[in-house]
């Protein structure tokens, strides 16, 4: 873990608050649906070490405190709950109804799942950091995330199929 400057510390947010709502537990922490409990772990203490907001109380202002308070609050929120079998399990169920109410894709989640489950770690990744890089109108970052993503598996008619819709 390597700390923050406060200029990567003000873009990140600047990025994530917009799309803060919308973003779920796995997005927040940047893992895969089916992540285990270690790299749950590995990941939130990774961020956690870096946006601490005591870490960061004399360099940043107090508005820009207050709106990293906010983020790691739902980064440690995400954590709690994904740590949890029982709380994840709910959040599971409550997430999938959700979506099922607000989805507008064409595919469904359980094929853009075994889409992505054909993928390498780092192409999944790279995919999810385009999802949400879109979600939060950083169109370019979604492209250039695809783009790494299909140079991992150039033939993927999924990665394919995901950076027509972003152009």
């Amino acid at each position: 873990m390597r700390p923050w400057s406060k200029r990567e510390l003000l873009a990140y947010l600047d990025r994530i608050m917009p799309a803060l709502e919308g973003l779920d537990h796995f997005e927040l922490l940047d893992v895969p649906p089916d992540a285990d409990d270690k790299t749950i772990q590995g990941a939130f203490h990774n961020m956690a070490g870096g946006l601490h907001p005591d870490r960061h109380r004399n360099v940043l202002s107090p508005s820009q405190h207050e709106r990293l308070i906010v983020v790691y609050a739902r980064i440690a929120e995400a954590y709690r709950v994904l740590r949890s079998p029982e709380h994840r399990e709910k959040y599971l169920i409550d997430e999938a109804k959700r979506r099922k109410k607000t989805t507008t894709t064409v595919r469904a989640p359980q094929e853009i799942a075994s889409a992505l489950a054909l993928l390498s770690p780092k192409a999944q990744q790279l995919y999810r950091r385009a999802i949400a890089a879109k979600r939060t109108g950083d169109t370019a970052s979604a492209v250039l995330n695809l783009r790494m993503a299909l140079a991992k598996h150039p033939q993927s008619g999924f990665l394919k199929e995901a950076l027509k819709k972003l152009r």
